[in-house]
């Protein structure tokens, strides 16, 4: 069960100076309201205050996730609705089924719960409470599994969600990532304000309890653990400038087709670390993936590419291929079809009428007629409504693939060559 967390009474601190005014200003600019992740939690909670405060409470919207994953948890949800309601902020308790125990399996459903309700509210931000506390951690868990550099950046103040196709159009804002957790308390403590306690916080079968744990025990011997987080600071600057190179490239050398993306071979000039990062986010996007290929892969790829000699390789679900000066990327048919490996074609695709769907990841389409879906057929999209068949074209097919580079990249697609 939650606990009440007890109420001092320290000096009290300003919205203002608590939270990163300049990415809350830029959410308040975009469309629709605000909406905030509320857990009932001491991070989170603070968020709402320092918001509401700020933008006021019709500008935003409250999303509680109850996962379903322990008894109470309903009760606990309903009760960091009710702070919201307090606070004159309109919410919804999103309630999950059948969420596997996994940190991982839990996070990707509770963004998939967050965007959706996102989308239903037009919103275009959803604020969460991560702190320089978790940011800390994040970075010293990247660390010690051997993540890249890119990984020890650690979170984004202001990024696209971490989902494709739900989180379209959707940004991530972390207002708090300056702030450490326990100022938050005294924050809310100061205005006589309650938070709830999750015990999973201090259970050590979690990785993140483990690291806080241990990072707690560091800080006690004297060690300053948000040199963590520093670290993170100091690293995404360089991110950023490679994202911006990156797209650059691209803007050069790239042009994006219906359904595939061609490389001018010629253009294609860049130091290895601006090719890999380019490459590596076309081939996620044309290949539909989660994320792109790792590092040696694209080293390895970037050196293929460069000899006179390169024909065709296979990498993230797509075929890249050079012809006459020019390197297609596409998507591997046998991805699509079924390989002889066992691997099962890409599933049909109902297509609600009237109702834009993405399917695969790379085409948005918008069906008039009732009955239809996308299927594959001889390692191609058509649309198919019992024996009947038509193009996708049937369909008007918007396809994504620049979209989604851009997206990665912070770029705008619409200066690129379409």
């Amino acid at each position: 069960m939650y606990a009440i967390s007890p109420r001092e009474k320290p000096a009290p601190r300003n919205a203002h100076n608590m939270h990163d005014r300049a990415n809350v200003a830029r959410a308040l600019a975009a469309p629709g309201p605000i909406v905030v992740a509320l857990s009932g939690g001491g991070d989170s909670t603070a968020l709402l205050h320092f918001l509401t405060e700020t933008a006021g409470a019709a500008r935003l919207r409250v999303a509680v996730v109850d996962h379903g994953l322990r008894t109470g948890s309903a009760d606990d949800a309903q009760r960091a609705l009710g702070f919201a309601e307090h606070l004159g902020v309109a919410g919804q308790v999103l309630t999950l089924s059948g969420v596997k125990t996994a940190q991982a399996s839990a996070r990707t459903a509770r963004y998939q719960a967050l965007c959706a309700y996102a989308r239903a509210q037009a919103s275009s931000v959803i604020a969460l409470g991560h702190t320089r506390d978790d940011q800390a951690e994040t970075v010293f868990m990247r660390a010690a599994s051997g993540s890249g550099w890119r990984g020890l950046a650690g979170m984004s103040a202001f990024a696209p969600a971490p989902l494709w196709p739900e989180g379209r159009e959707l940004m991530l804002m972390r207002p708090l990532l300056g702030v450490r957790r326990a100022a938050l308390r005294e924050a809310l403590a100061a205005r006589g304000a309650a938070w709830l306690e999750d015990p999973a916080n201090a259970n050590p079968v979690f990785e993140r309890v483990r690291v806080r744990q241990r990072l707690a025990a560091l800080e006690a011997e004297g060690l300053d653990t948000m040199r963590f987080a520093a670290i993170g600071e100091r690293i995404a600057p360089h991110v950023a400038a490679l994202d911006a190179a990156a797209a650059d490239l691209i803007a050069r050398a790239v042009r994006f087709a219906a359904g595939s993306i061609e490389i001018e071979s010629s253009d294609w000039v860049g130091t290895d670390a601006v090719r890999q990062r380019a490459l590596g986010v076309l081939i996620m996007a044309a290949g539909a993936g989660e994320r792109e290929p790792r590092a040696s892969q694209l080293a390895a790829l970037c050196g293929q590419m460069a000899a006179p000699s390169f024909k065709s390789a296979t990498l993230g679900g797509t075929l890249i291929s050079r012809a006459a000066g020019q390197t297609r990327i596409a998507r591997d048919k046998g991805v699509l079809s079924g390989r002889a490996d066992g691997a099962g074609p890409l599933e049909p695709l109902a297509l609600p009428e009237g109702v834009e769907a993405v399917w695969d990841g790379r085409a948005a389409l918008t069906m008039k007629r009732p009955g239809w879906s996308v299927l594959v057929e001889a390692g191609a999209p058509v649309l198919a409504r019992g024996e009947d068949r038509l193009p996708i074209e049937a369909a008007s097919p918007v396809w994504l693939l620049a979209e989604r580079v851009a997206r990665e990249l912070g770029a705008t697609p619409k200066t690129w060559v379409a």
